[in-house]
């Protein structure tokens, strides 16, 4: 199969299941009985695996030709582990299967990531063309689980993943050509020291940070939030649908639009969007204003994505992008994910929708930094 049509079928399948997980992973945990503290917690030790399981993991991803082997492994790793939590309710089971769960399954989104930036470089795929197939498949999910939900009941969100699962599993093992590899006279991936050395690449991991971070209030809480001021599941899920739609077409003119645009510009915009969108989730319970601040997902998080798939590909070496892309995953997204999903917990017991409005405050910092990043650009061969 060919590397386009390989990756839209897999980012399909894994995204599909991140659309059930994503938004009603914490409608699950609430339906066993688990406190709201007790959920930010879990959710939280959840990122901070993803972040010990990308570093782990990815790190044996020194040469191209390992992106899929160690891809299907995980898939299968992951089934086992979501079957885990059939075993029992009891918070310590939960807590146990959620460092597996967690430690594997996320590990697949910046390995196809990883995946599909290699093979820009040897076919010149689209990246944002290819990405929008796992956008579409977040929404395919997302909506159908509402339905699920309101028709079967929450425990079904479990069985869901695990179904997903089992389709990627069947669609990892389709074999891709050309497959990626290892390019003339590249240097073997070298370590993470290189990279934390550098500032302009710390600059951008502090920057995504804050960006990804403040989505931990929305990702974990938004649809228990909605749910407790009546709303039903099928209008969380159209909530979620609405600002994945956007996404999706911000990653399909991504290259025709903003190809001229730099990894600072799009961090600067994909700032403002979140400003905006967090202050109007803080503030209402309109949903024609909900709906238009979810519209602004294709700011808060695709622009923010493109930014930094842009700058790994335009400013490092080769051999520094599996690295790279492995610490923007675990740094840039699940540690501030985790540490910030903690604290969203606490805060949403206390404050309620006035946690979005925390998040809000937390992105103010990245626009010193995209300007302090203006000052620090390097070229590949500084590393």
């Amino acid at each position: 199969m060919l590397p386009y049509p390989w990756l839209a079928l897999n980012l399909s399948a894994i995204y599909l299941v991140l659309g059930v997980f994503s938004p009603f992973w914490g409608v699950w945990l609430e339906s066993v009985g688990l406190q709201s503290e007790q959920i930010g917690l879990l959710l939280g030790i959840g990122f901070a695996m993803r972040l010990l399981g990308s570093l782990t993991i990815l790190r044996q991803a020194k040469r191209a030709e390992r992106l899929i082997p160690i891809a299907r492994f995980l898939v299968f790793g992951g089934i086992i582990s979501f079957v885990g939590f059939y075993l029992s309710s009891q918070f310590w089971v939960v807590l146990l299967f959620t460092l597996l769960a967690n430690f594997i399954y996320p590990t697949l989104l910046p390995l196809t990531d990883a995946i599909a930036a290699r093979m820009v470089i040897q076919v010149n795929l689209d990246y944002g063309n290819v990405r929008l197939w796992g956008s579409a498949a977040f929404i395919v999910g997302a909506t159908l689980i509402g339905f699920v939900i309101e028709h079967l009941g929450k425990s079904w969100i479990l069985h869901c993943i695990v179904l997903g699962l089992l389709l990627a599993g069947f669609c990892i093992h389709m074999p891709m050509r050309p497959a990626p590899r290892t390019i003339g006279q590249e240097k073997e991936s070298h370590g993470y020291s290189v990279l934390l050395r550098n500032k302009a690449f710390l600059n951008l991991l502090l920057i995504e940070a804050l960006i990804f971070g403040s989505h931990a209030a929305y990702n974990s809480f938004s649809a228990i939030y909605w749910n407790a001021q009546g709303f039903s599941a099928s209008t969380i899920s159209m909530l979620w649908t609405t600002g994945v739609i956007f996404e999706i077409l911000m990653f399909a003119v991504s290259r025709r639009l903003l190809s001229d645009w730099s990894p600072e510009r799009l961090l600067c915009w994909a700032c403002i969007g979140a400003v905006i969108r967090w202050v109007t989730l803080g503030t209402s319970l309109n949903l024609w204003l909900l709906f238009p601040a979810q519209a602004l997902h294709s700011f808060s998080f695709a622009l923010a994505h493109l930014g930094a798939m842009r700058y790994l590909s335009q400013r490092l070496p080769r051999e520094a992008m599996i690295p790279g892309q492995t610490l923007y995953s675990a740094v840039g997204q699940s540690l501030s994910l985790a540490l910030f999903t903690v604290l969203s917990g606490i805060m949403y017991h206390h404050m309620h929708q006035f946690v979005f409005l925390a998040m809000a405050v937390i992105i103010l910092p990245a626009f010193y930094l995209i300007w302090r990043g203006k000052q620090t650009m390097v070229s590949p061969s500084a590393y």
